[in-house]
């Protein structure tokens, strides 16, 4: 017990250092720049509650709503409880999928009183008049078979199988990224597919529902041990538990150069857009440690 307590407090105090050194060589206010670009969600008009989603079940565990404003419909996700950060982690995530070059939907934080006393994470509606199911769904219809009854490779293959070769490979960019944020929610249920008319392909939907990412609902203890047994702390889904196996299995499969390279700097910078104090700087130095594994510091 002792040697494993002196090991987790060398590893945080690396990385814990990084992330001092580079926390204070920028600004605090975080400015779009030609670098690191993403889309605001703007709201249009008055915004009403179309209807409220409960908590729990198929729904997830976090409150929602589907509102509306002059534009058209909107999504909106709260937070577990005050101590939790899920909007945040779901607007983080989408910047850093920007950064890294990663097709997503535009998530932004709002405050509407009128809807909740927490701040909102909101996304526009991505159905543009398609047809949107999960790929769970879709497996299930076009192989007849649920991809719940497999593991591993055999159920990466399942899926892939029916995916076009664009939608594949953004189905590993988006798996990708739920190693660098450390999702550890990525079931086949938070994939979703947009079909055509008669039921096929159309295309599968850009990164979104990465709020479990980001250790959002965990404490800052939950952080350090990460930042010191890096590899096999978090869990993942949908294909290997932890990330270190699924990622195993995704290089296997064929994984290099999906994402752009990134630096250091533009890292930080980027979770700073979203979370401040200790919670950043200890963000920042797990997905710097996850960026270097992939070799996509530059």
């Amino acid at each position: 017990m002792r040697t494993s307590g002196i090991c987790l407090g060398l590893g945080w105090l690396v990385y814990c250092i990084e992330a001092q050194i580079m926390i204070y060589t920028i600004d605090t206010t975080i400015q779009n720049r030609s670098d690191i670009q993403w889309a605001p969600v703007e709201i249009y008009g008055n915004v009403e509650i179309v209807k409220k989603l409960s908590s729990g079940g198929s729904g997830g565990n976090l409150p929602k709503w589907l509102l509306k404003d002059d534009r058209g419909f909107i999504w909106a996700k709260g937070r577990k409880n005050s101590f939790t950060f899920e909007p945040e982690a779901e607007v983080c995530a989408y910047r850093l999928a920007c950064l890294f070059g990663v097709p997503a939907i535009p998530h932004s934080q709002y405050s509407m009183p009128s809807v909740s006393d927490e701040p909102l994470c909101i996304s526009r509606d991505y159905s543009n008049g398609y047809k949107v199911i999960s790929l769970f769904r879709f497996v299930l219809s076009v192989k007849g078979q649920s991809p719940a009854e497999l593991n591993g490779e055999e159920k990466f293959s399942l899926v892939e199988s029916v995916l076009s070769e664009e939608a594949r490979r953004l189905h590993r960019m988006i798996l990708l990224i739920d190693y660098i944020v450390g999702n550890d929610d990525r079931h086949l249920r938070n994939f979703d597919v947009r079909l055509n008319k008669d039921g096929s392909l159309y295309d599968l939907v850009p990164l979104f529902d990465t709020g479990a990412g980001l250790f959002s609902s965990k404490t800052v203890v939950a952080l350090r041990q990460a930042c010191a047994f890096k590899d096999n702390y978090v869990h993942a889904k949908p294909y290997a538990n932890p990330h270190l196996s699924q990622l195993k299995l995704l290089q296997k499969a064929g994984c290099a150069d999906l994402l752009r390279a990134v630096k250091k700097i533009d890292i930080y910078k980027t979770i700073n857009s979203c979370f401040s104090g200790d919670r950043a700087k200890m963000l920042g130095a797990y997905v710097v440690q996850n960026t270097e594994r992939l070799g996509l510091l530059c």
